[in-house]
């Protein structure tokens, strides 16, 4: 099972490869892999926040992921929260944290 630590790790890689090259879609690498096949609430959650992610955004966009039906279902998932909401809702903090 992906913990709360496993998804920020992920987020923070892929934004990072966004910011750096914002020409290029994302490599295949195992974070990416492991970030988008854990499982649907995993990966509805990690694409809403990059999605939410006004830096990357040109990355995204030249990725296509803003016509693709599949990625914006998982934005519509979310609709409404914040970047710390999407965590906070499939990865509840655990008591006295």
């Amino acid at each position: 099972m992906t913990s709360r630590t496993i998804f920020q790790r992920q987020l923070r890689a892929i934004t990072a490869h966004f910011r750096r090259y914002p020409d290029r879609p994302a490599p295949t690498t195992r974070t990416l892999e492991c970030a988008f096949e854990t499982n649907r609430d995993h990966s509805d959650a990690m694409a809403a926040c990059l999605m939410l992610t006004p830096a990357i955004r040109p990355g995204l966009e030249r990725w296509r992921v803003f016509d693709d039906e599949v990625r914006l279902a998982s934005l519509k998932r979310h609709e409404g929260r914040t970047v710390r909401q999407i965590i906070d809702a499939i990865y509840p903090r655990e008591a006295g944290r």
